[in-house]
């Protein structure tokens, strides 16, 4: 083999590497478990106000579920959360330009994806704990 074609195939297969770099196992959410006395008012609020907050924008608001979109320059991620008086739910249904793929029978997602989702889940969380001092209810 040429020196040329080894430098090239070592030079690809760095970047392959590298490339790979960027993706994280995707990380289920964890159920979160909404306070005693919350309506499914309250808690499709503290949901809303939490996604509005980190940019998402609600793409459809059904009985005990929504769907959000994170826009980020050329990204987008997509989630349905799903909510009753017990517990809020969060599940991925989609991306652009996020790596999303099974990679050995694990599904993964640009490392970057868990982070927006943990923090929205710290922002719903809270938002839950403390509806009745936000809004007065």
């Amino acid at each position: 083999m040429s020196k040329w074609l080894t430098r090239m195939l070592i030079i690809s297969l760095s970047l392959l590497g590298l490339a790979a770099c960027t993706s994280a196992p995707l990380k289920p959410a964890a159920p979160m478990d909404v306070p005693p006395g919350l309506t499914q008012t309250q808690i499709k609020t503290s949901i809303v106000d939490a996604l509005n907050g980190r940019g998402w924008t609600v793409d459809e608001i059904k009985d005990g579920s929504i769907r959000s979109t994170l826009h980020l320059r050329e990204h987008t991620a997509t989630i349905r959360i799903t909510f009753d008086q017990a517990q809020v739910r969060m599940a991925y249904v989609s991306s652009t330009n996020l790596d999303y793929g099974d990679r050995h029978g694990r599904q993964t997602i640009h490392r970057n994806y868990n982070g927006w989702i943990m923090y929205l889940e710290q922002d719903i969380s809270r938002n839950l704990q403390n509806f009745n001092a936000i809004h007065g209810g």
